[in-house]
């Protein structure tokens, strides 16, 4: 396994709209060495998602979390070629993104908080699953690397843009969400 390097916002992979895989290609090595290395280098990253295009790789392939299992550990999902579908009474559900690509930089970005995936797994078997809030939020923002899509571009209050650090310090999401209402 290999530690990859990380495209940062500015590089052409990460604009680019990703070719898919191949349902016959997934377990071949190819496909798994990646599906290897890009958990190796989301861990090594501490990030709750990461997609091939971050990684230089221009393919529809993404590692995505959000989701804990019954012990309370994040559980991550590798979905090649995924689509995703608004479900039916989602509404929008905001927070402060950040991104492997766009480090030290956070903003308020609203997403739908429910949504249908279809894909294939890494074994080559297609899936069909729901998610609500977080990981939806987690996979929306996953899957949109995958179209040249950056979370920078869904921001629509640039005041809610702004480096980690002061994020933390400055923008109280509680304050936010009280307004909001």
């Amino acid at each position: 396994m290999a530690i990859l390097k990380v495209a940062r916002m500015g590089h052409p992979v990460l604009r680019q709209k990703c070719t898919a895989i191949a349902p016959e290609m997934i377990q071949g090595p190819e496909v798994q060495r990646l599906i290897r290395d890009m958990y190796e280098t989301m861990a090594e990253y501490a990030g709750v998602g990461l997609a091939a295009p971050q990684v230089h790789q221009p393919v529809r392939l993404v590692i995505a979390g959000g989701e804990a299992d019954r012990q309370g550990r994040q559980k991550f999902r590798v979905l090649i070629n995924p689509e995703i579908t608004v479900r039916p009474g989602a509404e929008p559900f905001g927070m402060y993104e950040g991104c492997l690509s766009v480090p030290g930089l956070r903003g308020w970005v609203e997403r739908p908080d429910r949504v249908n995936v279809r894909a294939y797994d890494e074994t080559g078997k297609q899936v069909d699953f729901d998610l609500d809030g977080f990981p939806a939020v987690v996979m929306q923002h996953e899957c949109d690397h995958l179209d040249g899509v950056l979370y920078v571009d869904r921001i629509e209050d640039r005041t809610r843009f702004a480096f980690e650090e002061e994020a933390n310090r400055y923008l109280d999401l509680e304050d936010e969400d009280e307004d909001e209402e």
